[in-house]
């Protein structure tokens, strides 16, 4: 999938972390989507823990109650992996959830390094 392509999905999606990525995107960050599908409810479980973490230590995120939501609302049993590094940027590490077709962003968050990784 180019990162064009990802663009474009991810404008159409919207939200704050979906604009923002779709922005790195335009700037060349990289990304990746990965192969292979991954059980949509095991990745919700995850990243509801992931998001109570995050939110927990105060690492920066952006749009990970929206993501953790929208994985929830997904009524597909598989979800592909992907996602878009704007670190070297000073920028997020983009995690994305696309359907299996590849077709349709369900879900998109950033994270920061905290600030206790940046020691």
């Amino acid at each position: 999938m180019t990162g064009k392509d990802l663009e474009r999905l991810l404008r159409a999606k919207g939200g704050k972390a979906g604009v923002l990525c779709a922005k790195a995107l335009a700037r060349g960050a990289e990304h990746k989507v990965w192969e292979g599908e991954a059980k949509a409810d095991w990745i919700t479980a995850i990243y509801a823990r992931r998001e109570r973490r995050v939110h927990k230590v105060g690492q920066p995120s952006v749009g990970f109650p929206e993501a953790v939501a929208d994985l929830r609302a997904h009524t597909g049993d598989h979800v592909l992996i992907g996602c878009v590094d704007d670190r070297s940027c000073g920028g997020f590490y983009f995690q994305l959830f696309l359907d299996p077709q590849a077709a349709r962003i369900v879900a998109c968050l950033g994270v920061r390094p905290s600030s206790r990784s940046d020691q």
